[in-house]
């Protein structure tokens, strides 16, 4: 679990990380470099949850690699049911594309990577932060202040 004191605002507890594959972790299928790392220190406090309809065919293996447990999906409405049944309120969401908007609106944090796919219109107004890549937005979730003073009122 991770609570971020958000002054003027009730704090944000997270129990769980939904994440986007293509664009996201992966490109083009390969997880991107420094990404291993991070979600490993990550899992030391949050369950992983990685949501995929699979484009490339390497989300099994990905997924695998990381300890994230892998939910296939096949539009953005079942990512959206998926950070609801695991308790919206506790989730923060990681996504790049179009597919991830409703899932951004529904979870308590959502981050929005541009990354080398770059990032849906859709996507970067659902979200509550917006990354250059997913180094930056998993090192947000790692420094608590860097969060902070992101969405500091």
């Amino acid at each position: 679990m991770r609570v971020i004191a958000v002054p003027g605002q009730p704090p944000v507890t997270l129990r769980h990380l939904v994440l986007d594959v293509n664009g996201t972790l992966s490109g083009r299928g390969e997880l991107m470099d420094g990404v291993a790392e991070r979600l490993a220190r990550l899992a030391e406090h949050l369950e992983l949850h990685v949501a995929s309809a699979d484009t490339f065919g390497t989300a099994e293996a990905l997924t695998a690699s990381v300890g994230a447990a892998l939910v296939r999906v096949t539009d953005g409405g079942e990512k959206e049911r998926l950070v609801r049944g695991l308790g919206a309120d506790a989730v923060v969401a990681v996504g790049n594309g179009r597919n991830d908007a409703a899932m951004f609106r529904a979870a308590r944090l959502s981050i929005a990577v541009i990354g080398p796919e770059g990032a849906a219109v859709a996507a970067v107004q659902a979200a509550d932060v917006v990354r250059r890549d997913i180094a930056e937005a998993l090192d947000l979730l790692l420094d608590d202040r860097a969060l902070l003073a992101t969405l500091r009122p």
